[in-house]
């Protein structure tokens, strides 16, 4: 992707430090860096026209503090704390931002590469009709795909998302799981500013699925929204418990 795409992306960093399964997650270490530090350090590979970072506005100045990034590297935004994902944040924050281009970019992926992301989309017509784009990966071990801590993507022929599920799919008839034919979604999202006013429209709206999986891009399919997804290499994993922190470190040394 050219470096003048991303000049017009703003790529923002949510996060929250009363997470209930890994309280202040954020501010963990991972290699020696806290989880937040390489998010910054992720988003700012891309070249964006912007970083944001937000969090409730206590979690900002804790953050802050702790942090001592140089003055304008990052923009602190807060938002609220009824905010119940990491999207709820950037449908709160994107009117008080320019452009039409947002990535959210997840807090707890450190081994995210960032080229992957960009060699995988040529441009703006990418999103072929979709008002998002997120990323899958092959599964690098049994243990991932048998954990409902990773969700798995199902896409059509033109990479259109069909479903995601923190259960096994596809699975065969018979039950069998053939591991190549499965895909991981690697946190990241790309949105246009039209998708995100639609989710803001329709703030609140419970949908059935979303309830049962526990996962808010049901909803939006649910709601007719589509969702473009893009492969790339990636062996990591989203960090969601503190034991994760070791067992990443330790993949990423072999």
């Amino acid at each position: 992707m050219s470096a003048s795409f991303w000049s017009d992306v703003t790529i923002i960093v949510p996060f929250r430090l009363a997470s209930e399964r890994f309280p202040n997650k954020a501010l963990s270490l991972f290699h020696g860096k806290t989880l937040v530090e390489h998010a910054i350090d992720n988003a700012e590979r891309f070249s964006p026209r912007k970083i944001v970072l937000t969090a409730p506005e206590e979690d900002l100045e804790v953050s802050a503090q702790k942090l001592k990034l140089e003055p304008g590297r990052v923009t602190f935004l807060p938002t609220p704390h009824t905010c119940a994902s990491a999207t709820e944040r950037v449908v709160a924050l994107h009117s008080e931002l320019d452009g039409d281009l947002f990535l959210s970019l997840p807090i707890d992926e450190p081994a995210i590469v960032p080229s992957q992301m960009c060699d995988a989309i040529a441009n703006i017509n990418a999103f072929d009709g979709a008002g998002v784009i997120t990323f899958y990966c092959d599964f690098f071990a049994k243990e991932d795909y048998l954990s409902s801590l990773s969700a798995k993507v199902v896409t059509d022929r033109k990479g259109m998302m069909i479903y995601m599920s923190r259960g096994i799919v596809p699975a065969r008839k018979d039950g069998s799981v053939d591991q190549g034919a499965l895909k991981k979604n690697v946190g990241a999202f790309l949105f246009r500013r039209a998708f995100i006013e639609k989710l803001e429209a329709e703030t609140g709206t419970p949908t059935m699925l979303d309830r049962h999986e526990g996962l808010e891009q049901l909803r939006w399919l649910e709601l007719g929204l589509s969702i473009k997804c893009f492969k790339v290499k990636h062996i990591g994993f989203g960090i969601d418990v503190p034991e994760q922190i070791q067992m990443l470190e330790e993949r990423l040394r072999c």
